[in-house]
């Protein structure tokens, strides 16, 4: 449940970075997604991707933070340098331009909030639904010929995340103390 709290929140960061330089008076940046190659390609094919997407991310960055624990002998000094890769590694996929650096940052250091904290699992559920915005184009018109994938992947995402609300119950009533009077 919280991989899906923190992934919209990477989804916000995302769309906030490239509108950000609008708000300084430049034209908007382009979306380079790399997404964009598959946009044609069959549904459960993009949600192969965006599994097996997220997946290797996660496994890397977490192999990237055993390595940098292994070397730095710190914590501490660790995180930070993987917090730098990503970051990094973020702008240079994204092509970001200056104006949008603050929430390429703030983007990188959820991620490695949500890792260190959290967990591998809510990392991997959180690039998931990070990932809900470069696999299928976010719409909020239902006649595009895209929107039905879309509807679909997003039901998948907000199944998801009912699931983990469920399952973090722990067999306790859903609804206990809201319908008590």
């Amino acid at each position: 449940m919280l991989g899906a709290v923190f992934g919209a929140v990477m989804i916000l960061c995302t769309v906030i970075s490239f509108v950000s330089v609008r708000w300084i008076g430049q034209p908007p940046e382009l979306s380079m997604n790399p997404g964009n190659e598959e946009i044609g390609a069959h549904l459960f094919i993009r949600l192969a991707s965006q599994i097996s997407a997220g997946l290797f991310i996660v496994f890397f960055s977490f192999f990237m933070l055993l390595l940098f624990v292994t070397l730095l002998r710190r914590e501490r000094l660790a995180l930070i340098a993987l917090w730098l890769l990503i970051m990094v590694l973020s702008a240079l996929v994204t092509q970001a331009t200056v104006p949008m650096i603050p929430f390429v940052a703030l983007y990188s250091l959820l991620f490695v909030f949500v890792l260190y904290r959290y967990g591998l699992l809510a990392l991997a559920v959180a690039l998931f639904v990070g990932h809900l915005w470069v696999f299928f184009p976010i719409t909020s018109d239902f006649t595009a010929w895209y929107a039905t994938d879309f509807v679909i992947s997003l039901v998948i995402c907000l199944a998801l995340t009912i699931y983990g609300f469920y399952t973090s119950l722990a067999g306790q009533p859903m609804f206990s103390g809201l319908l008590d009077d």
